[in-house]
């Protein structure tokens, strides 16, 4: 054998390697080459691993998530569907983890349907579990994480910017997100429709001279016993959002009369003789920038018993209006105008009565 070997080498020698080195090399290669293929043959053949126990291993647990039952439930109520806008309104948020999975990093997002309203701010106002982490961070609620079994009430004020005071029906919808075992969930649920109360201001006002510095009244002023002066009283009426039947009235005292001179811008004006009540009424008022305005004339005379003293001249002034979009009767009282005429520039504090 170690001749046959000798012999093979001196022929391969002689015919190869002396002309090119690189013979001897590739040669070489392939010798260690087959070498270790033979020792990994051998290796193989002697290596017997448990492949029963690699195939039998159980694969890792899947949740499998039912989106028709998700694992938590979320709840919204609202305490009132119609409020003023600059109190916002109260949303109740009541979470049940009926799985038996824990329910962690619990995301609210609270998103109007359109461009109308934006969420201006979030108040937390209760949380019934201080051991279950509840904060607002950027609009956003956020809830650590809720247990198996496991129910949480949250109330938080929310407050709406209005884009168009033309428009007051807000819909809005909140975005759920929270993680369950590394998945990660997301819902989407429409809230009830919410309803901005339409605002309705009033103002009555008494003058012998207009706020321009015009005589509108005539007669002695201060008044005096026994002679008659003159006033112009004015109902004014603006409204943010569409009223419908609206009626102010107020009541004229002893000593004061209406006269025939009115100046009626819009609405209906009327006096009842009987019950000394004196009433303007408007069908329908529009969300306007411009007020409605009636103006009337009244004529006082004194009594010896009034010497003296400052006499009310129009008394349990109201106005009131109903607001169809949220079923609400709108009501203002306002005070008692007398002779010592307030809103008159000039006058002002002229009323008391004196003796001629």
């Amino acid at each position: 054998m170690i001749k046959f070997i000798k012999h093979k080498w001196a022929s391969r020698r002689e015919r190869f390697y002396k002309k090119n080195r690189w013979h001897l090399v590739l040669d070489i290669t392939l010798v260690i080459i087959i070498i270790l293929l033979i020792a990994a043959a051998v290796t193989l053949h002697f290596y017997r691993p448990a492949t029963s126990n690699i195939i039998n291993q159980p694969l890792p647990e899947r949740l499998e998530l039912d989106l028709n039952n998700p694992p938590l439930v979320f709840d919204f109520s609202v305490a009132t569907s119609s409020f003023n806008l600059g109190e916002g309104t109260e949303l109740k948020i009541n979470l049940n983890n009926g799985s038996k999975i824990v329910a962690s990093d619990i995301k609210i997002n609270l998103l109007p349907l359109d461009k109308n309203f934006s969420i201006s701010k979030l108040e937390l106002v209760d949380a019934n579990s201080e051991t279950i982490k509840t904060e607002i961070n950027n609009k956003q609620l956020i809830v650590n994480s809720l247990g198996a079994g496991e129910n949480k009430g949250i109330k938080i004020k929310v407050y709406f910017k209005n884009n168009n005071s033309a428009i007051r029906t807000i819909k809005w919808q909140a975005q759920e997100e929270y993680s369950v075992k590394g998945q990660l969930v997301k819902e989407f649920v429409t809230l009830p429709d919410l309803y901005l109360n339409a605002e309705l201001k009033a103002q009555a006002a008494i003058y012998y001279n207009s706020p321009q510095g015009d005589e509108l009244g005539s007669g002695p002023l201060p008044p005096l016993i026994g002679l008659p002066t003159n006033y112009w009283v004015f109902f004014e009426v603006k409204s943010a959002g569409e009223f419908k039947n609206l009626v102010f009235n107020a009541k004229l005292p002893k000593g004061v009369e209406l006269t025939d001179r009115r100046s009626l811008l819009a609405g209906n004006f009327s006096y009842n003789a009987s019950s000394r009540q004196v009433i303007w009424k408007i069908p329908e008022l529009k969300n306007q920038s411009d007020s409605y305005r009636v103006g009337f004339e009244i004529q006082f005379i004194p009594e010896d018993k009034q010497a003296d003293k400052i006499a009310i001249l129009l008394g349990s002034l109201q106005c009131y209006a109903y607001d169809s979009l949220t079923d609400n009767y709108n009501h203002i009282e306002l005070a008692d105008l007398s002779t010592n005429l307030d809103f008159d520039r000039i006058n002002k504090g002229t009323g008391k009565i004196s003796r001629p």
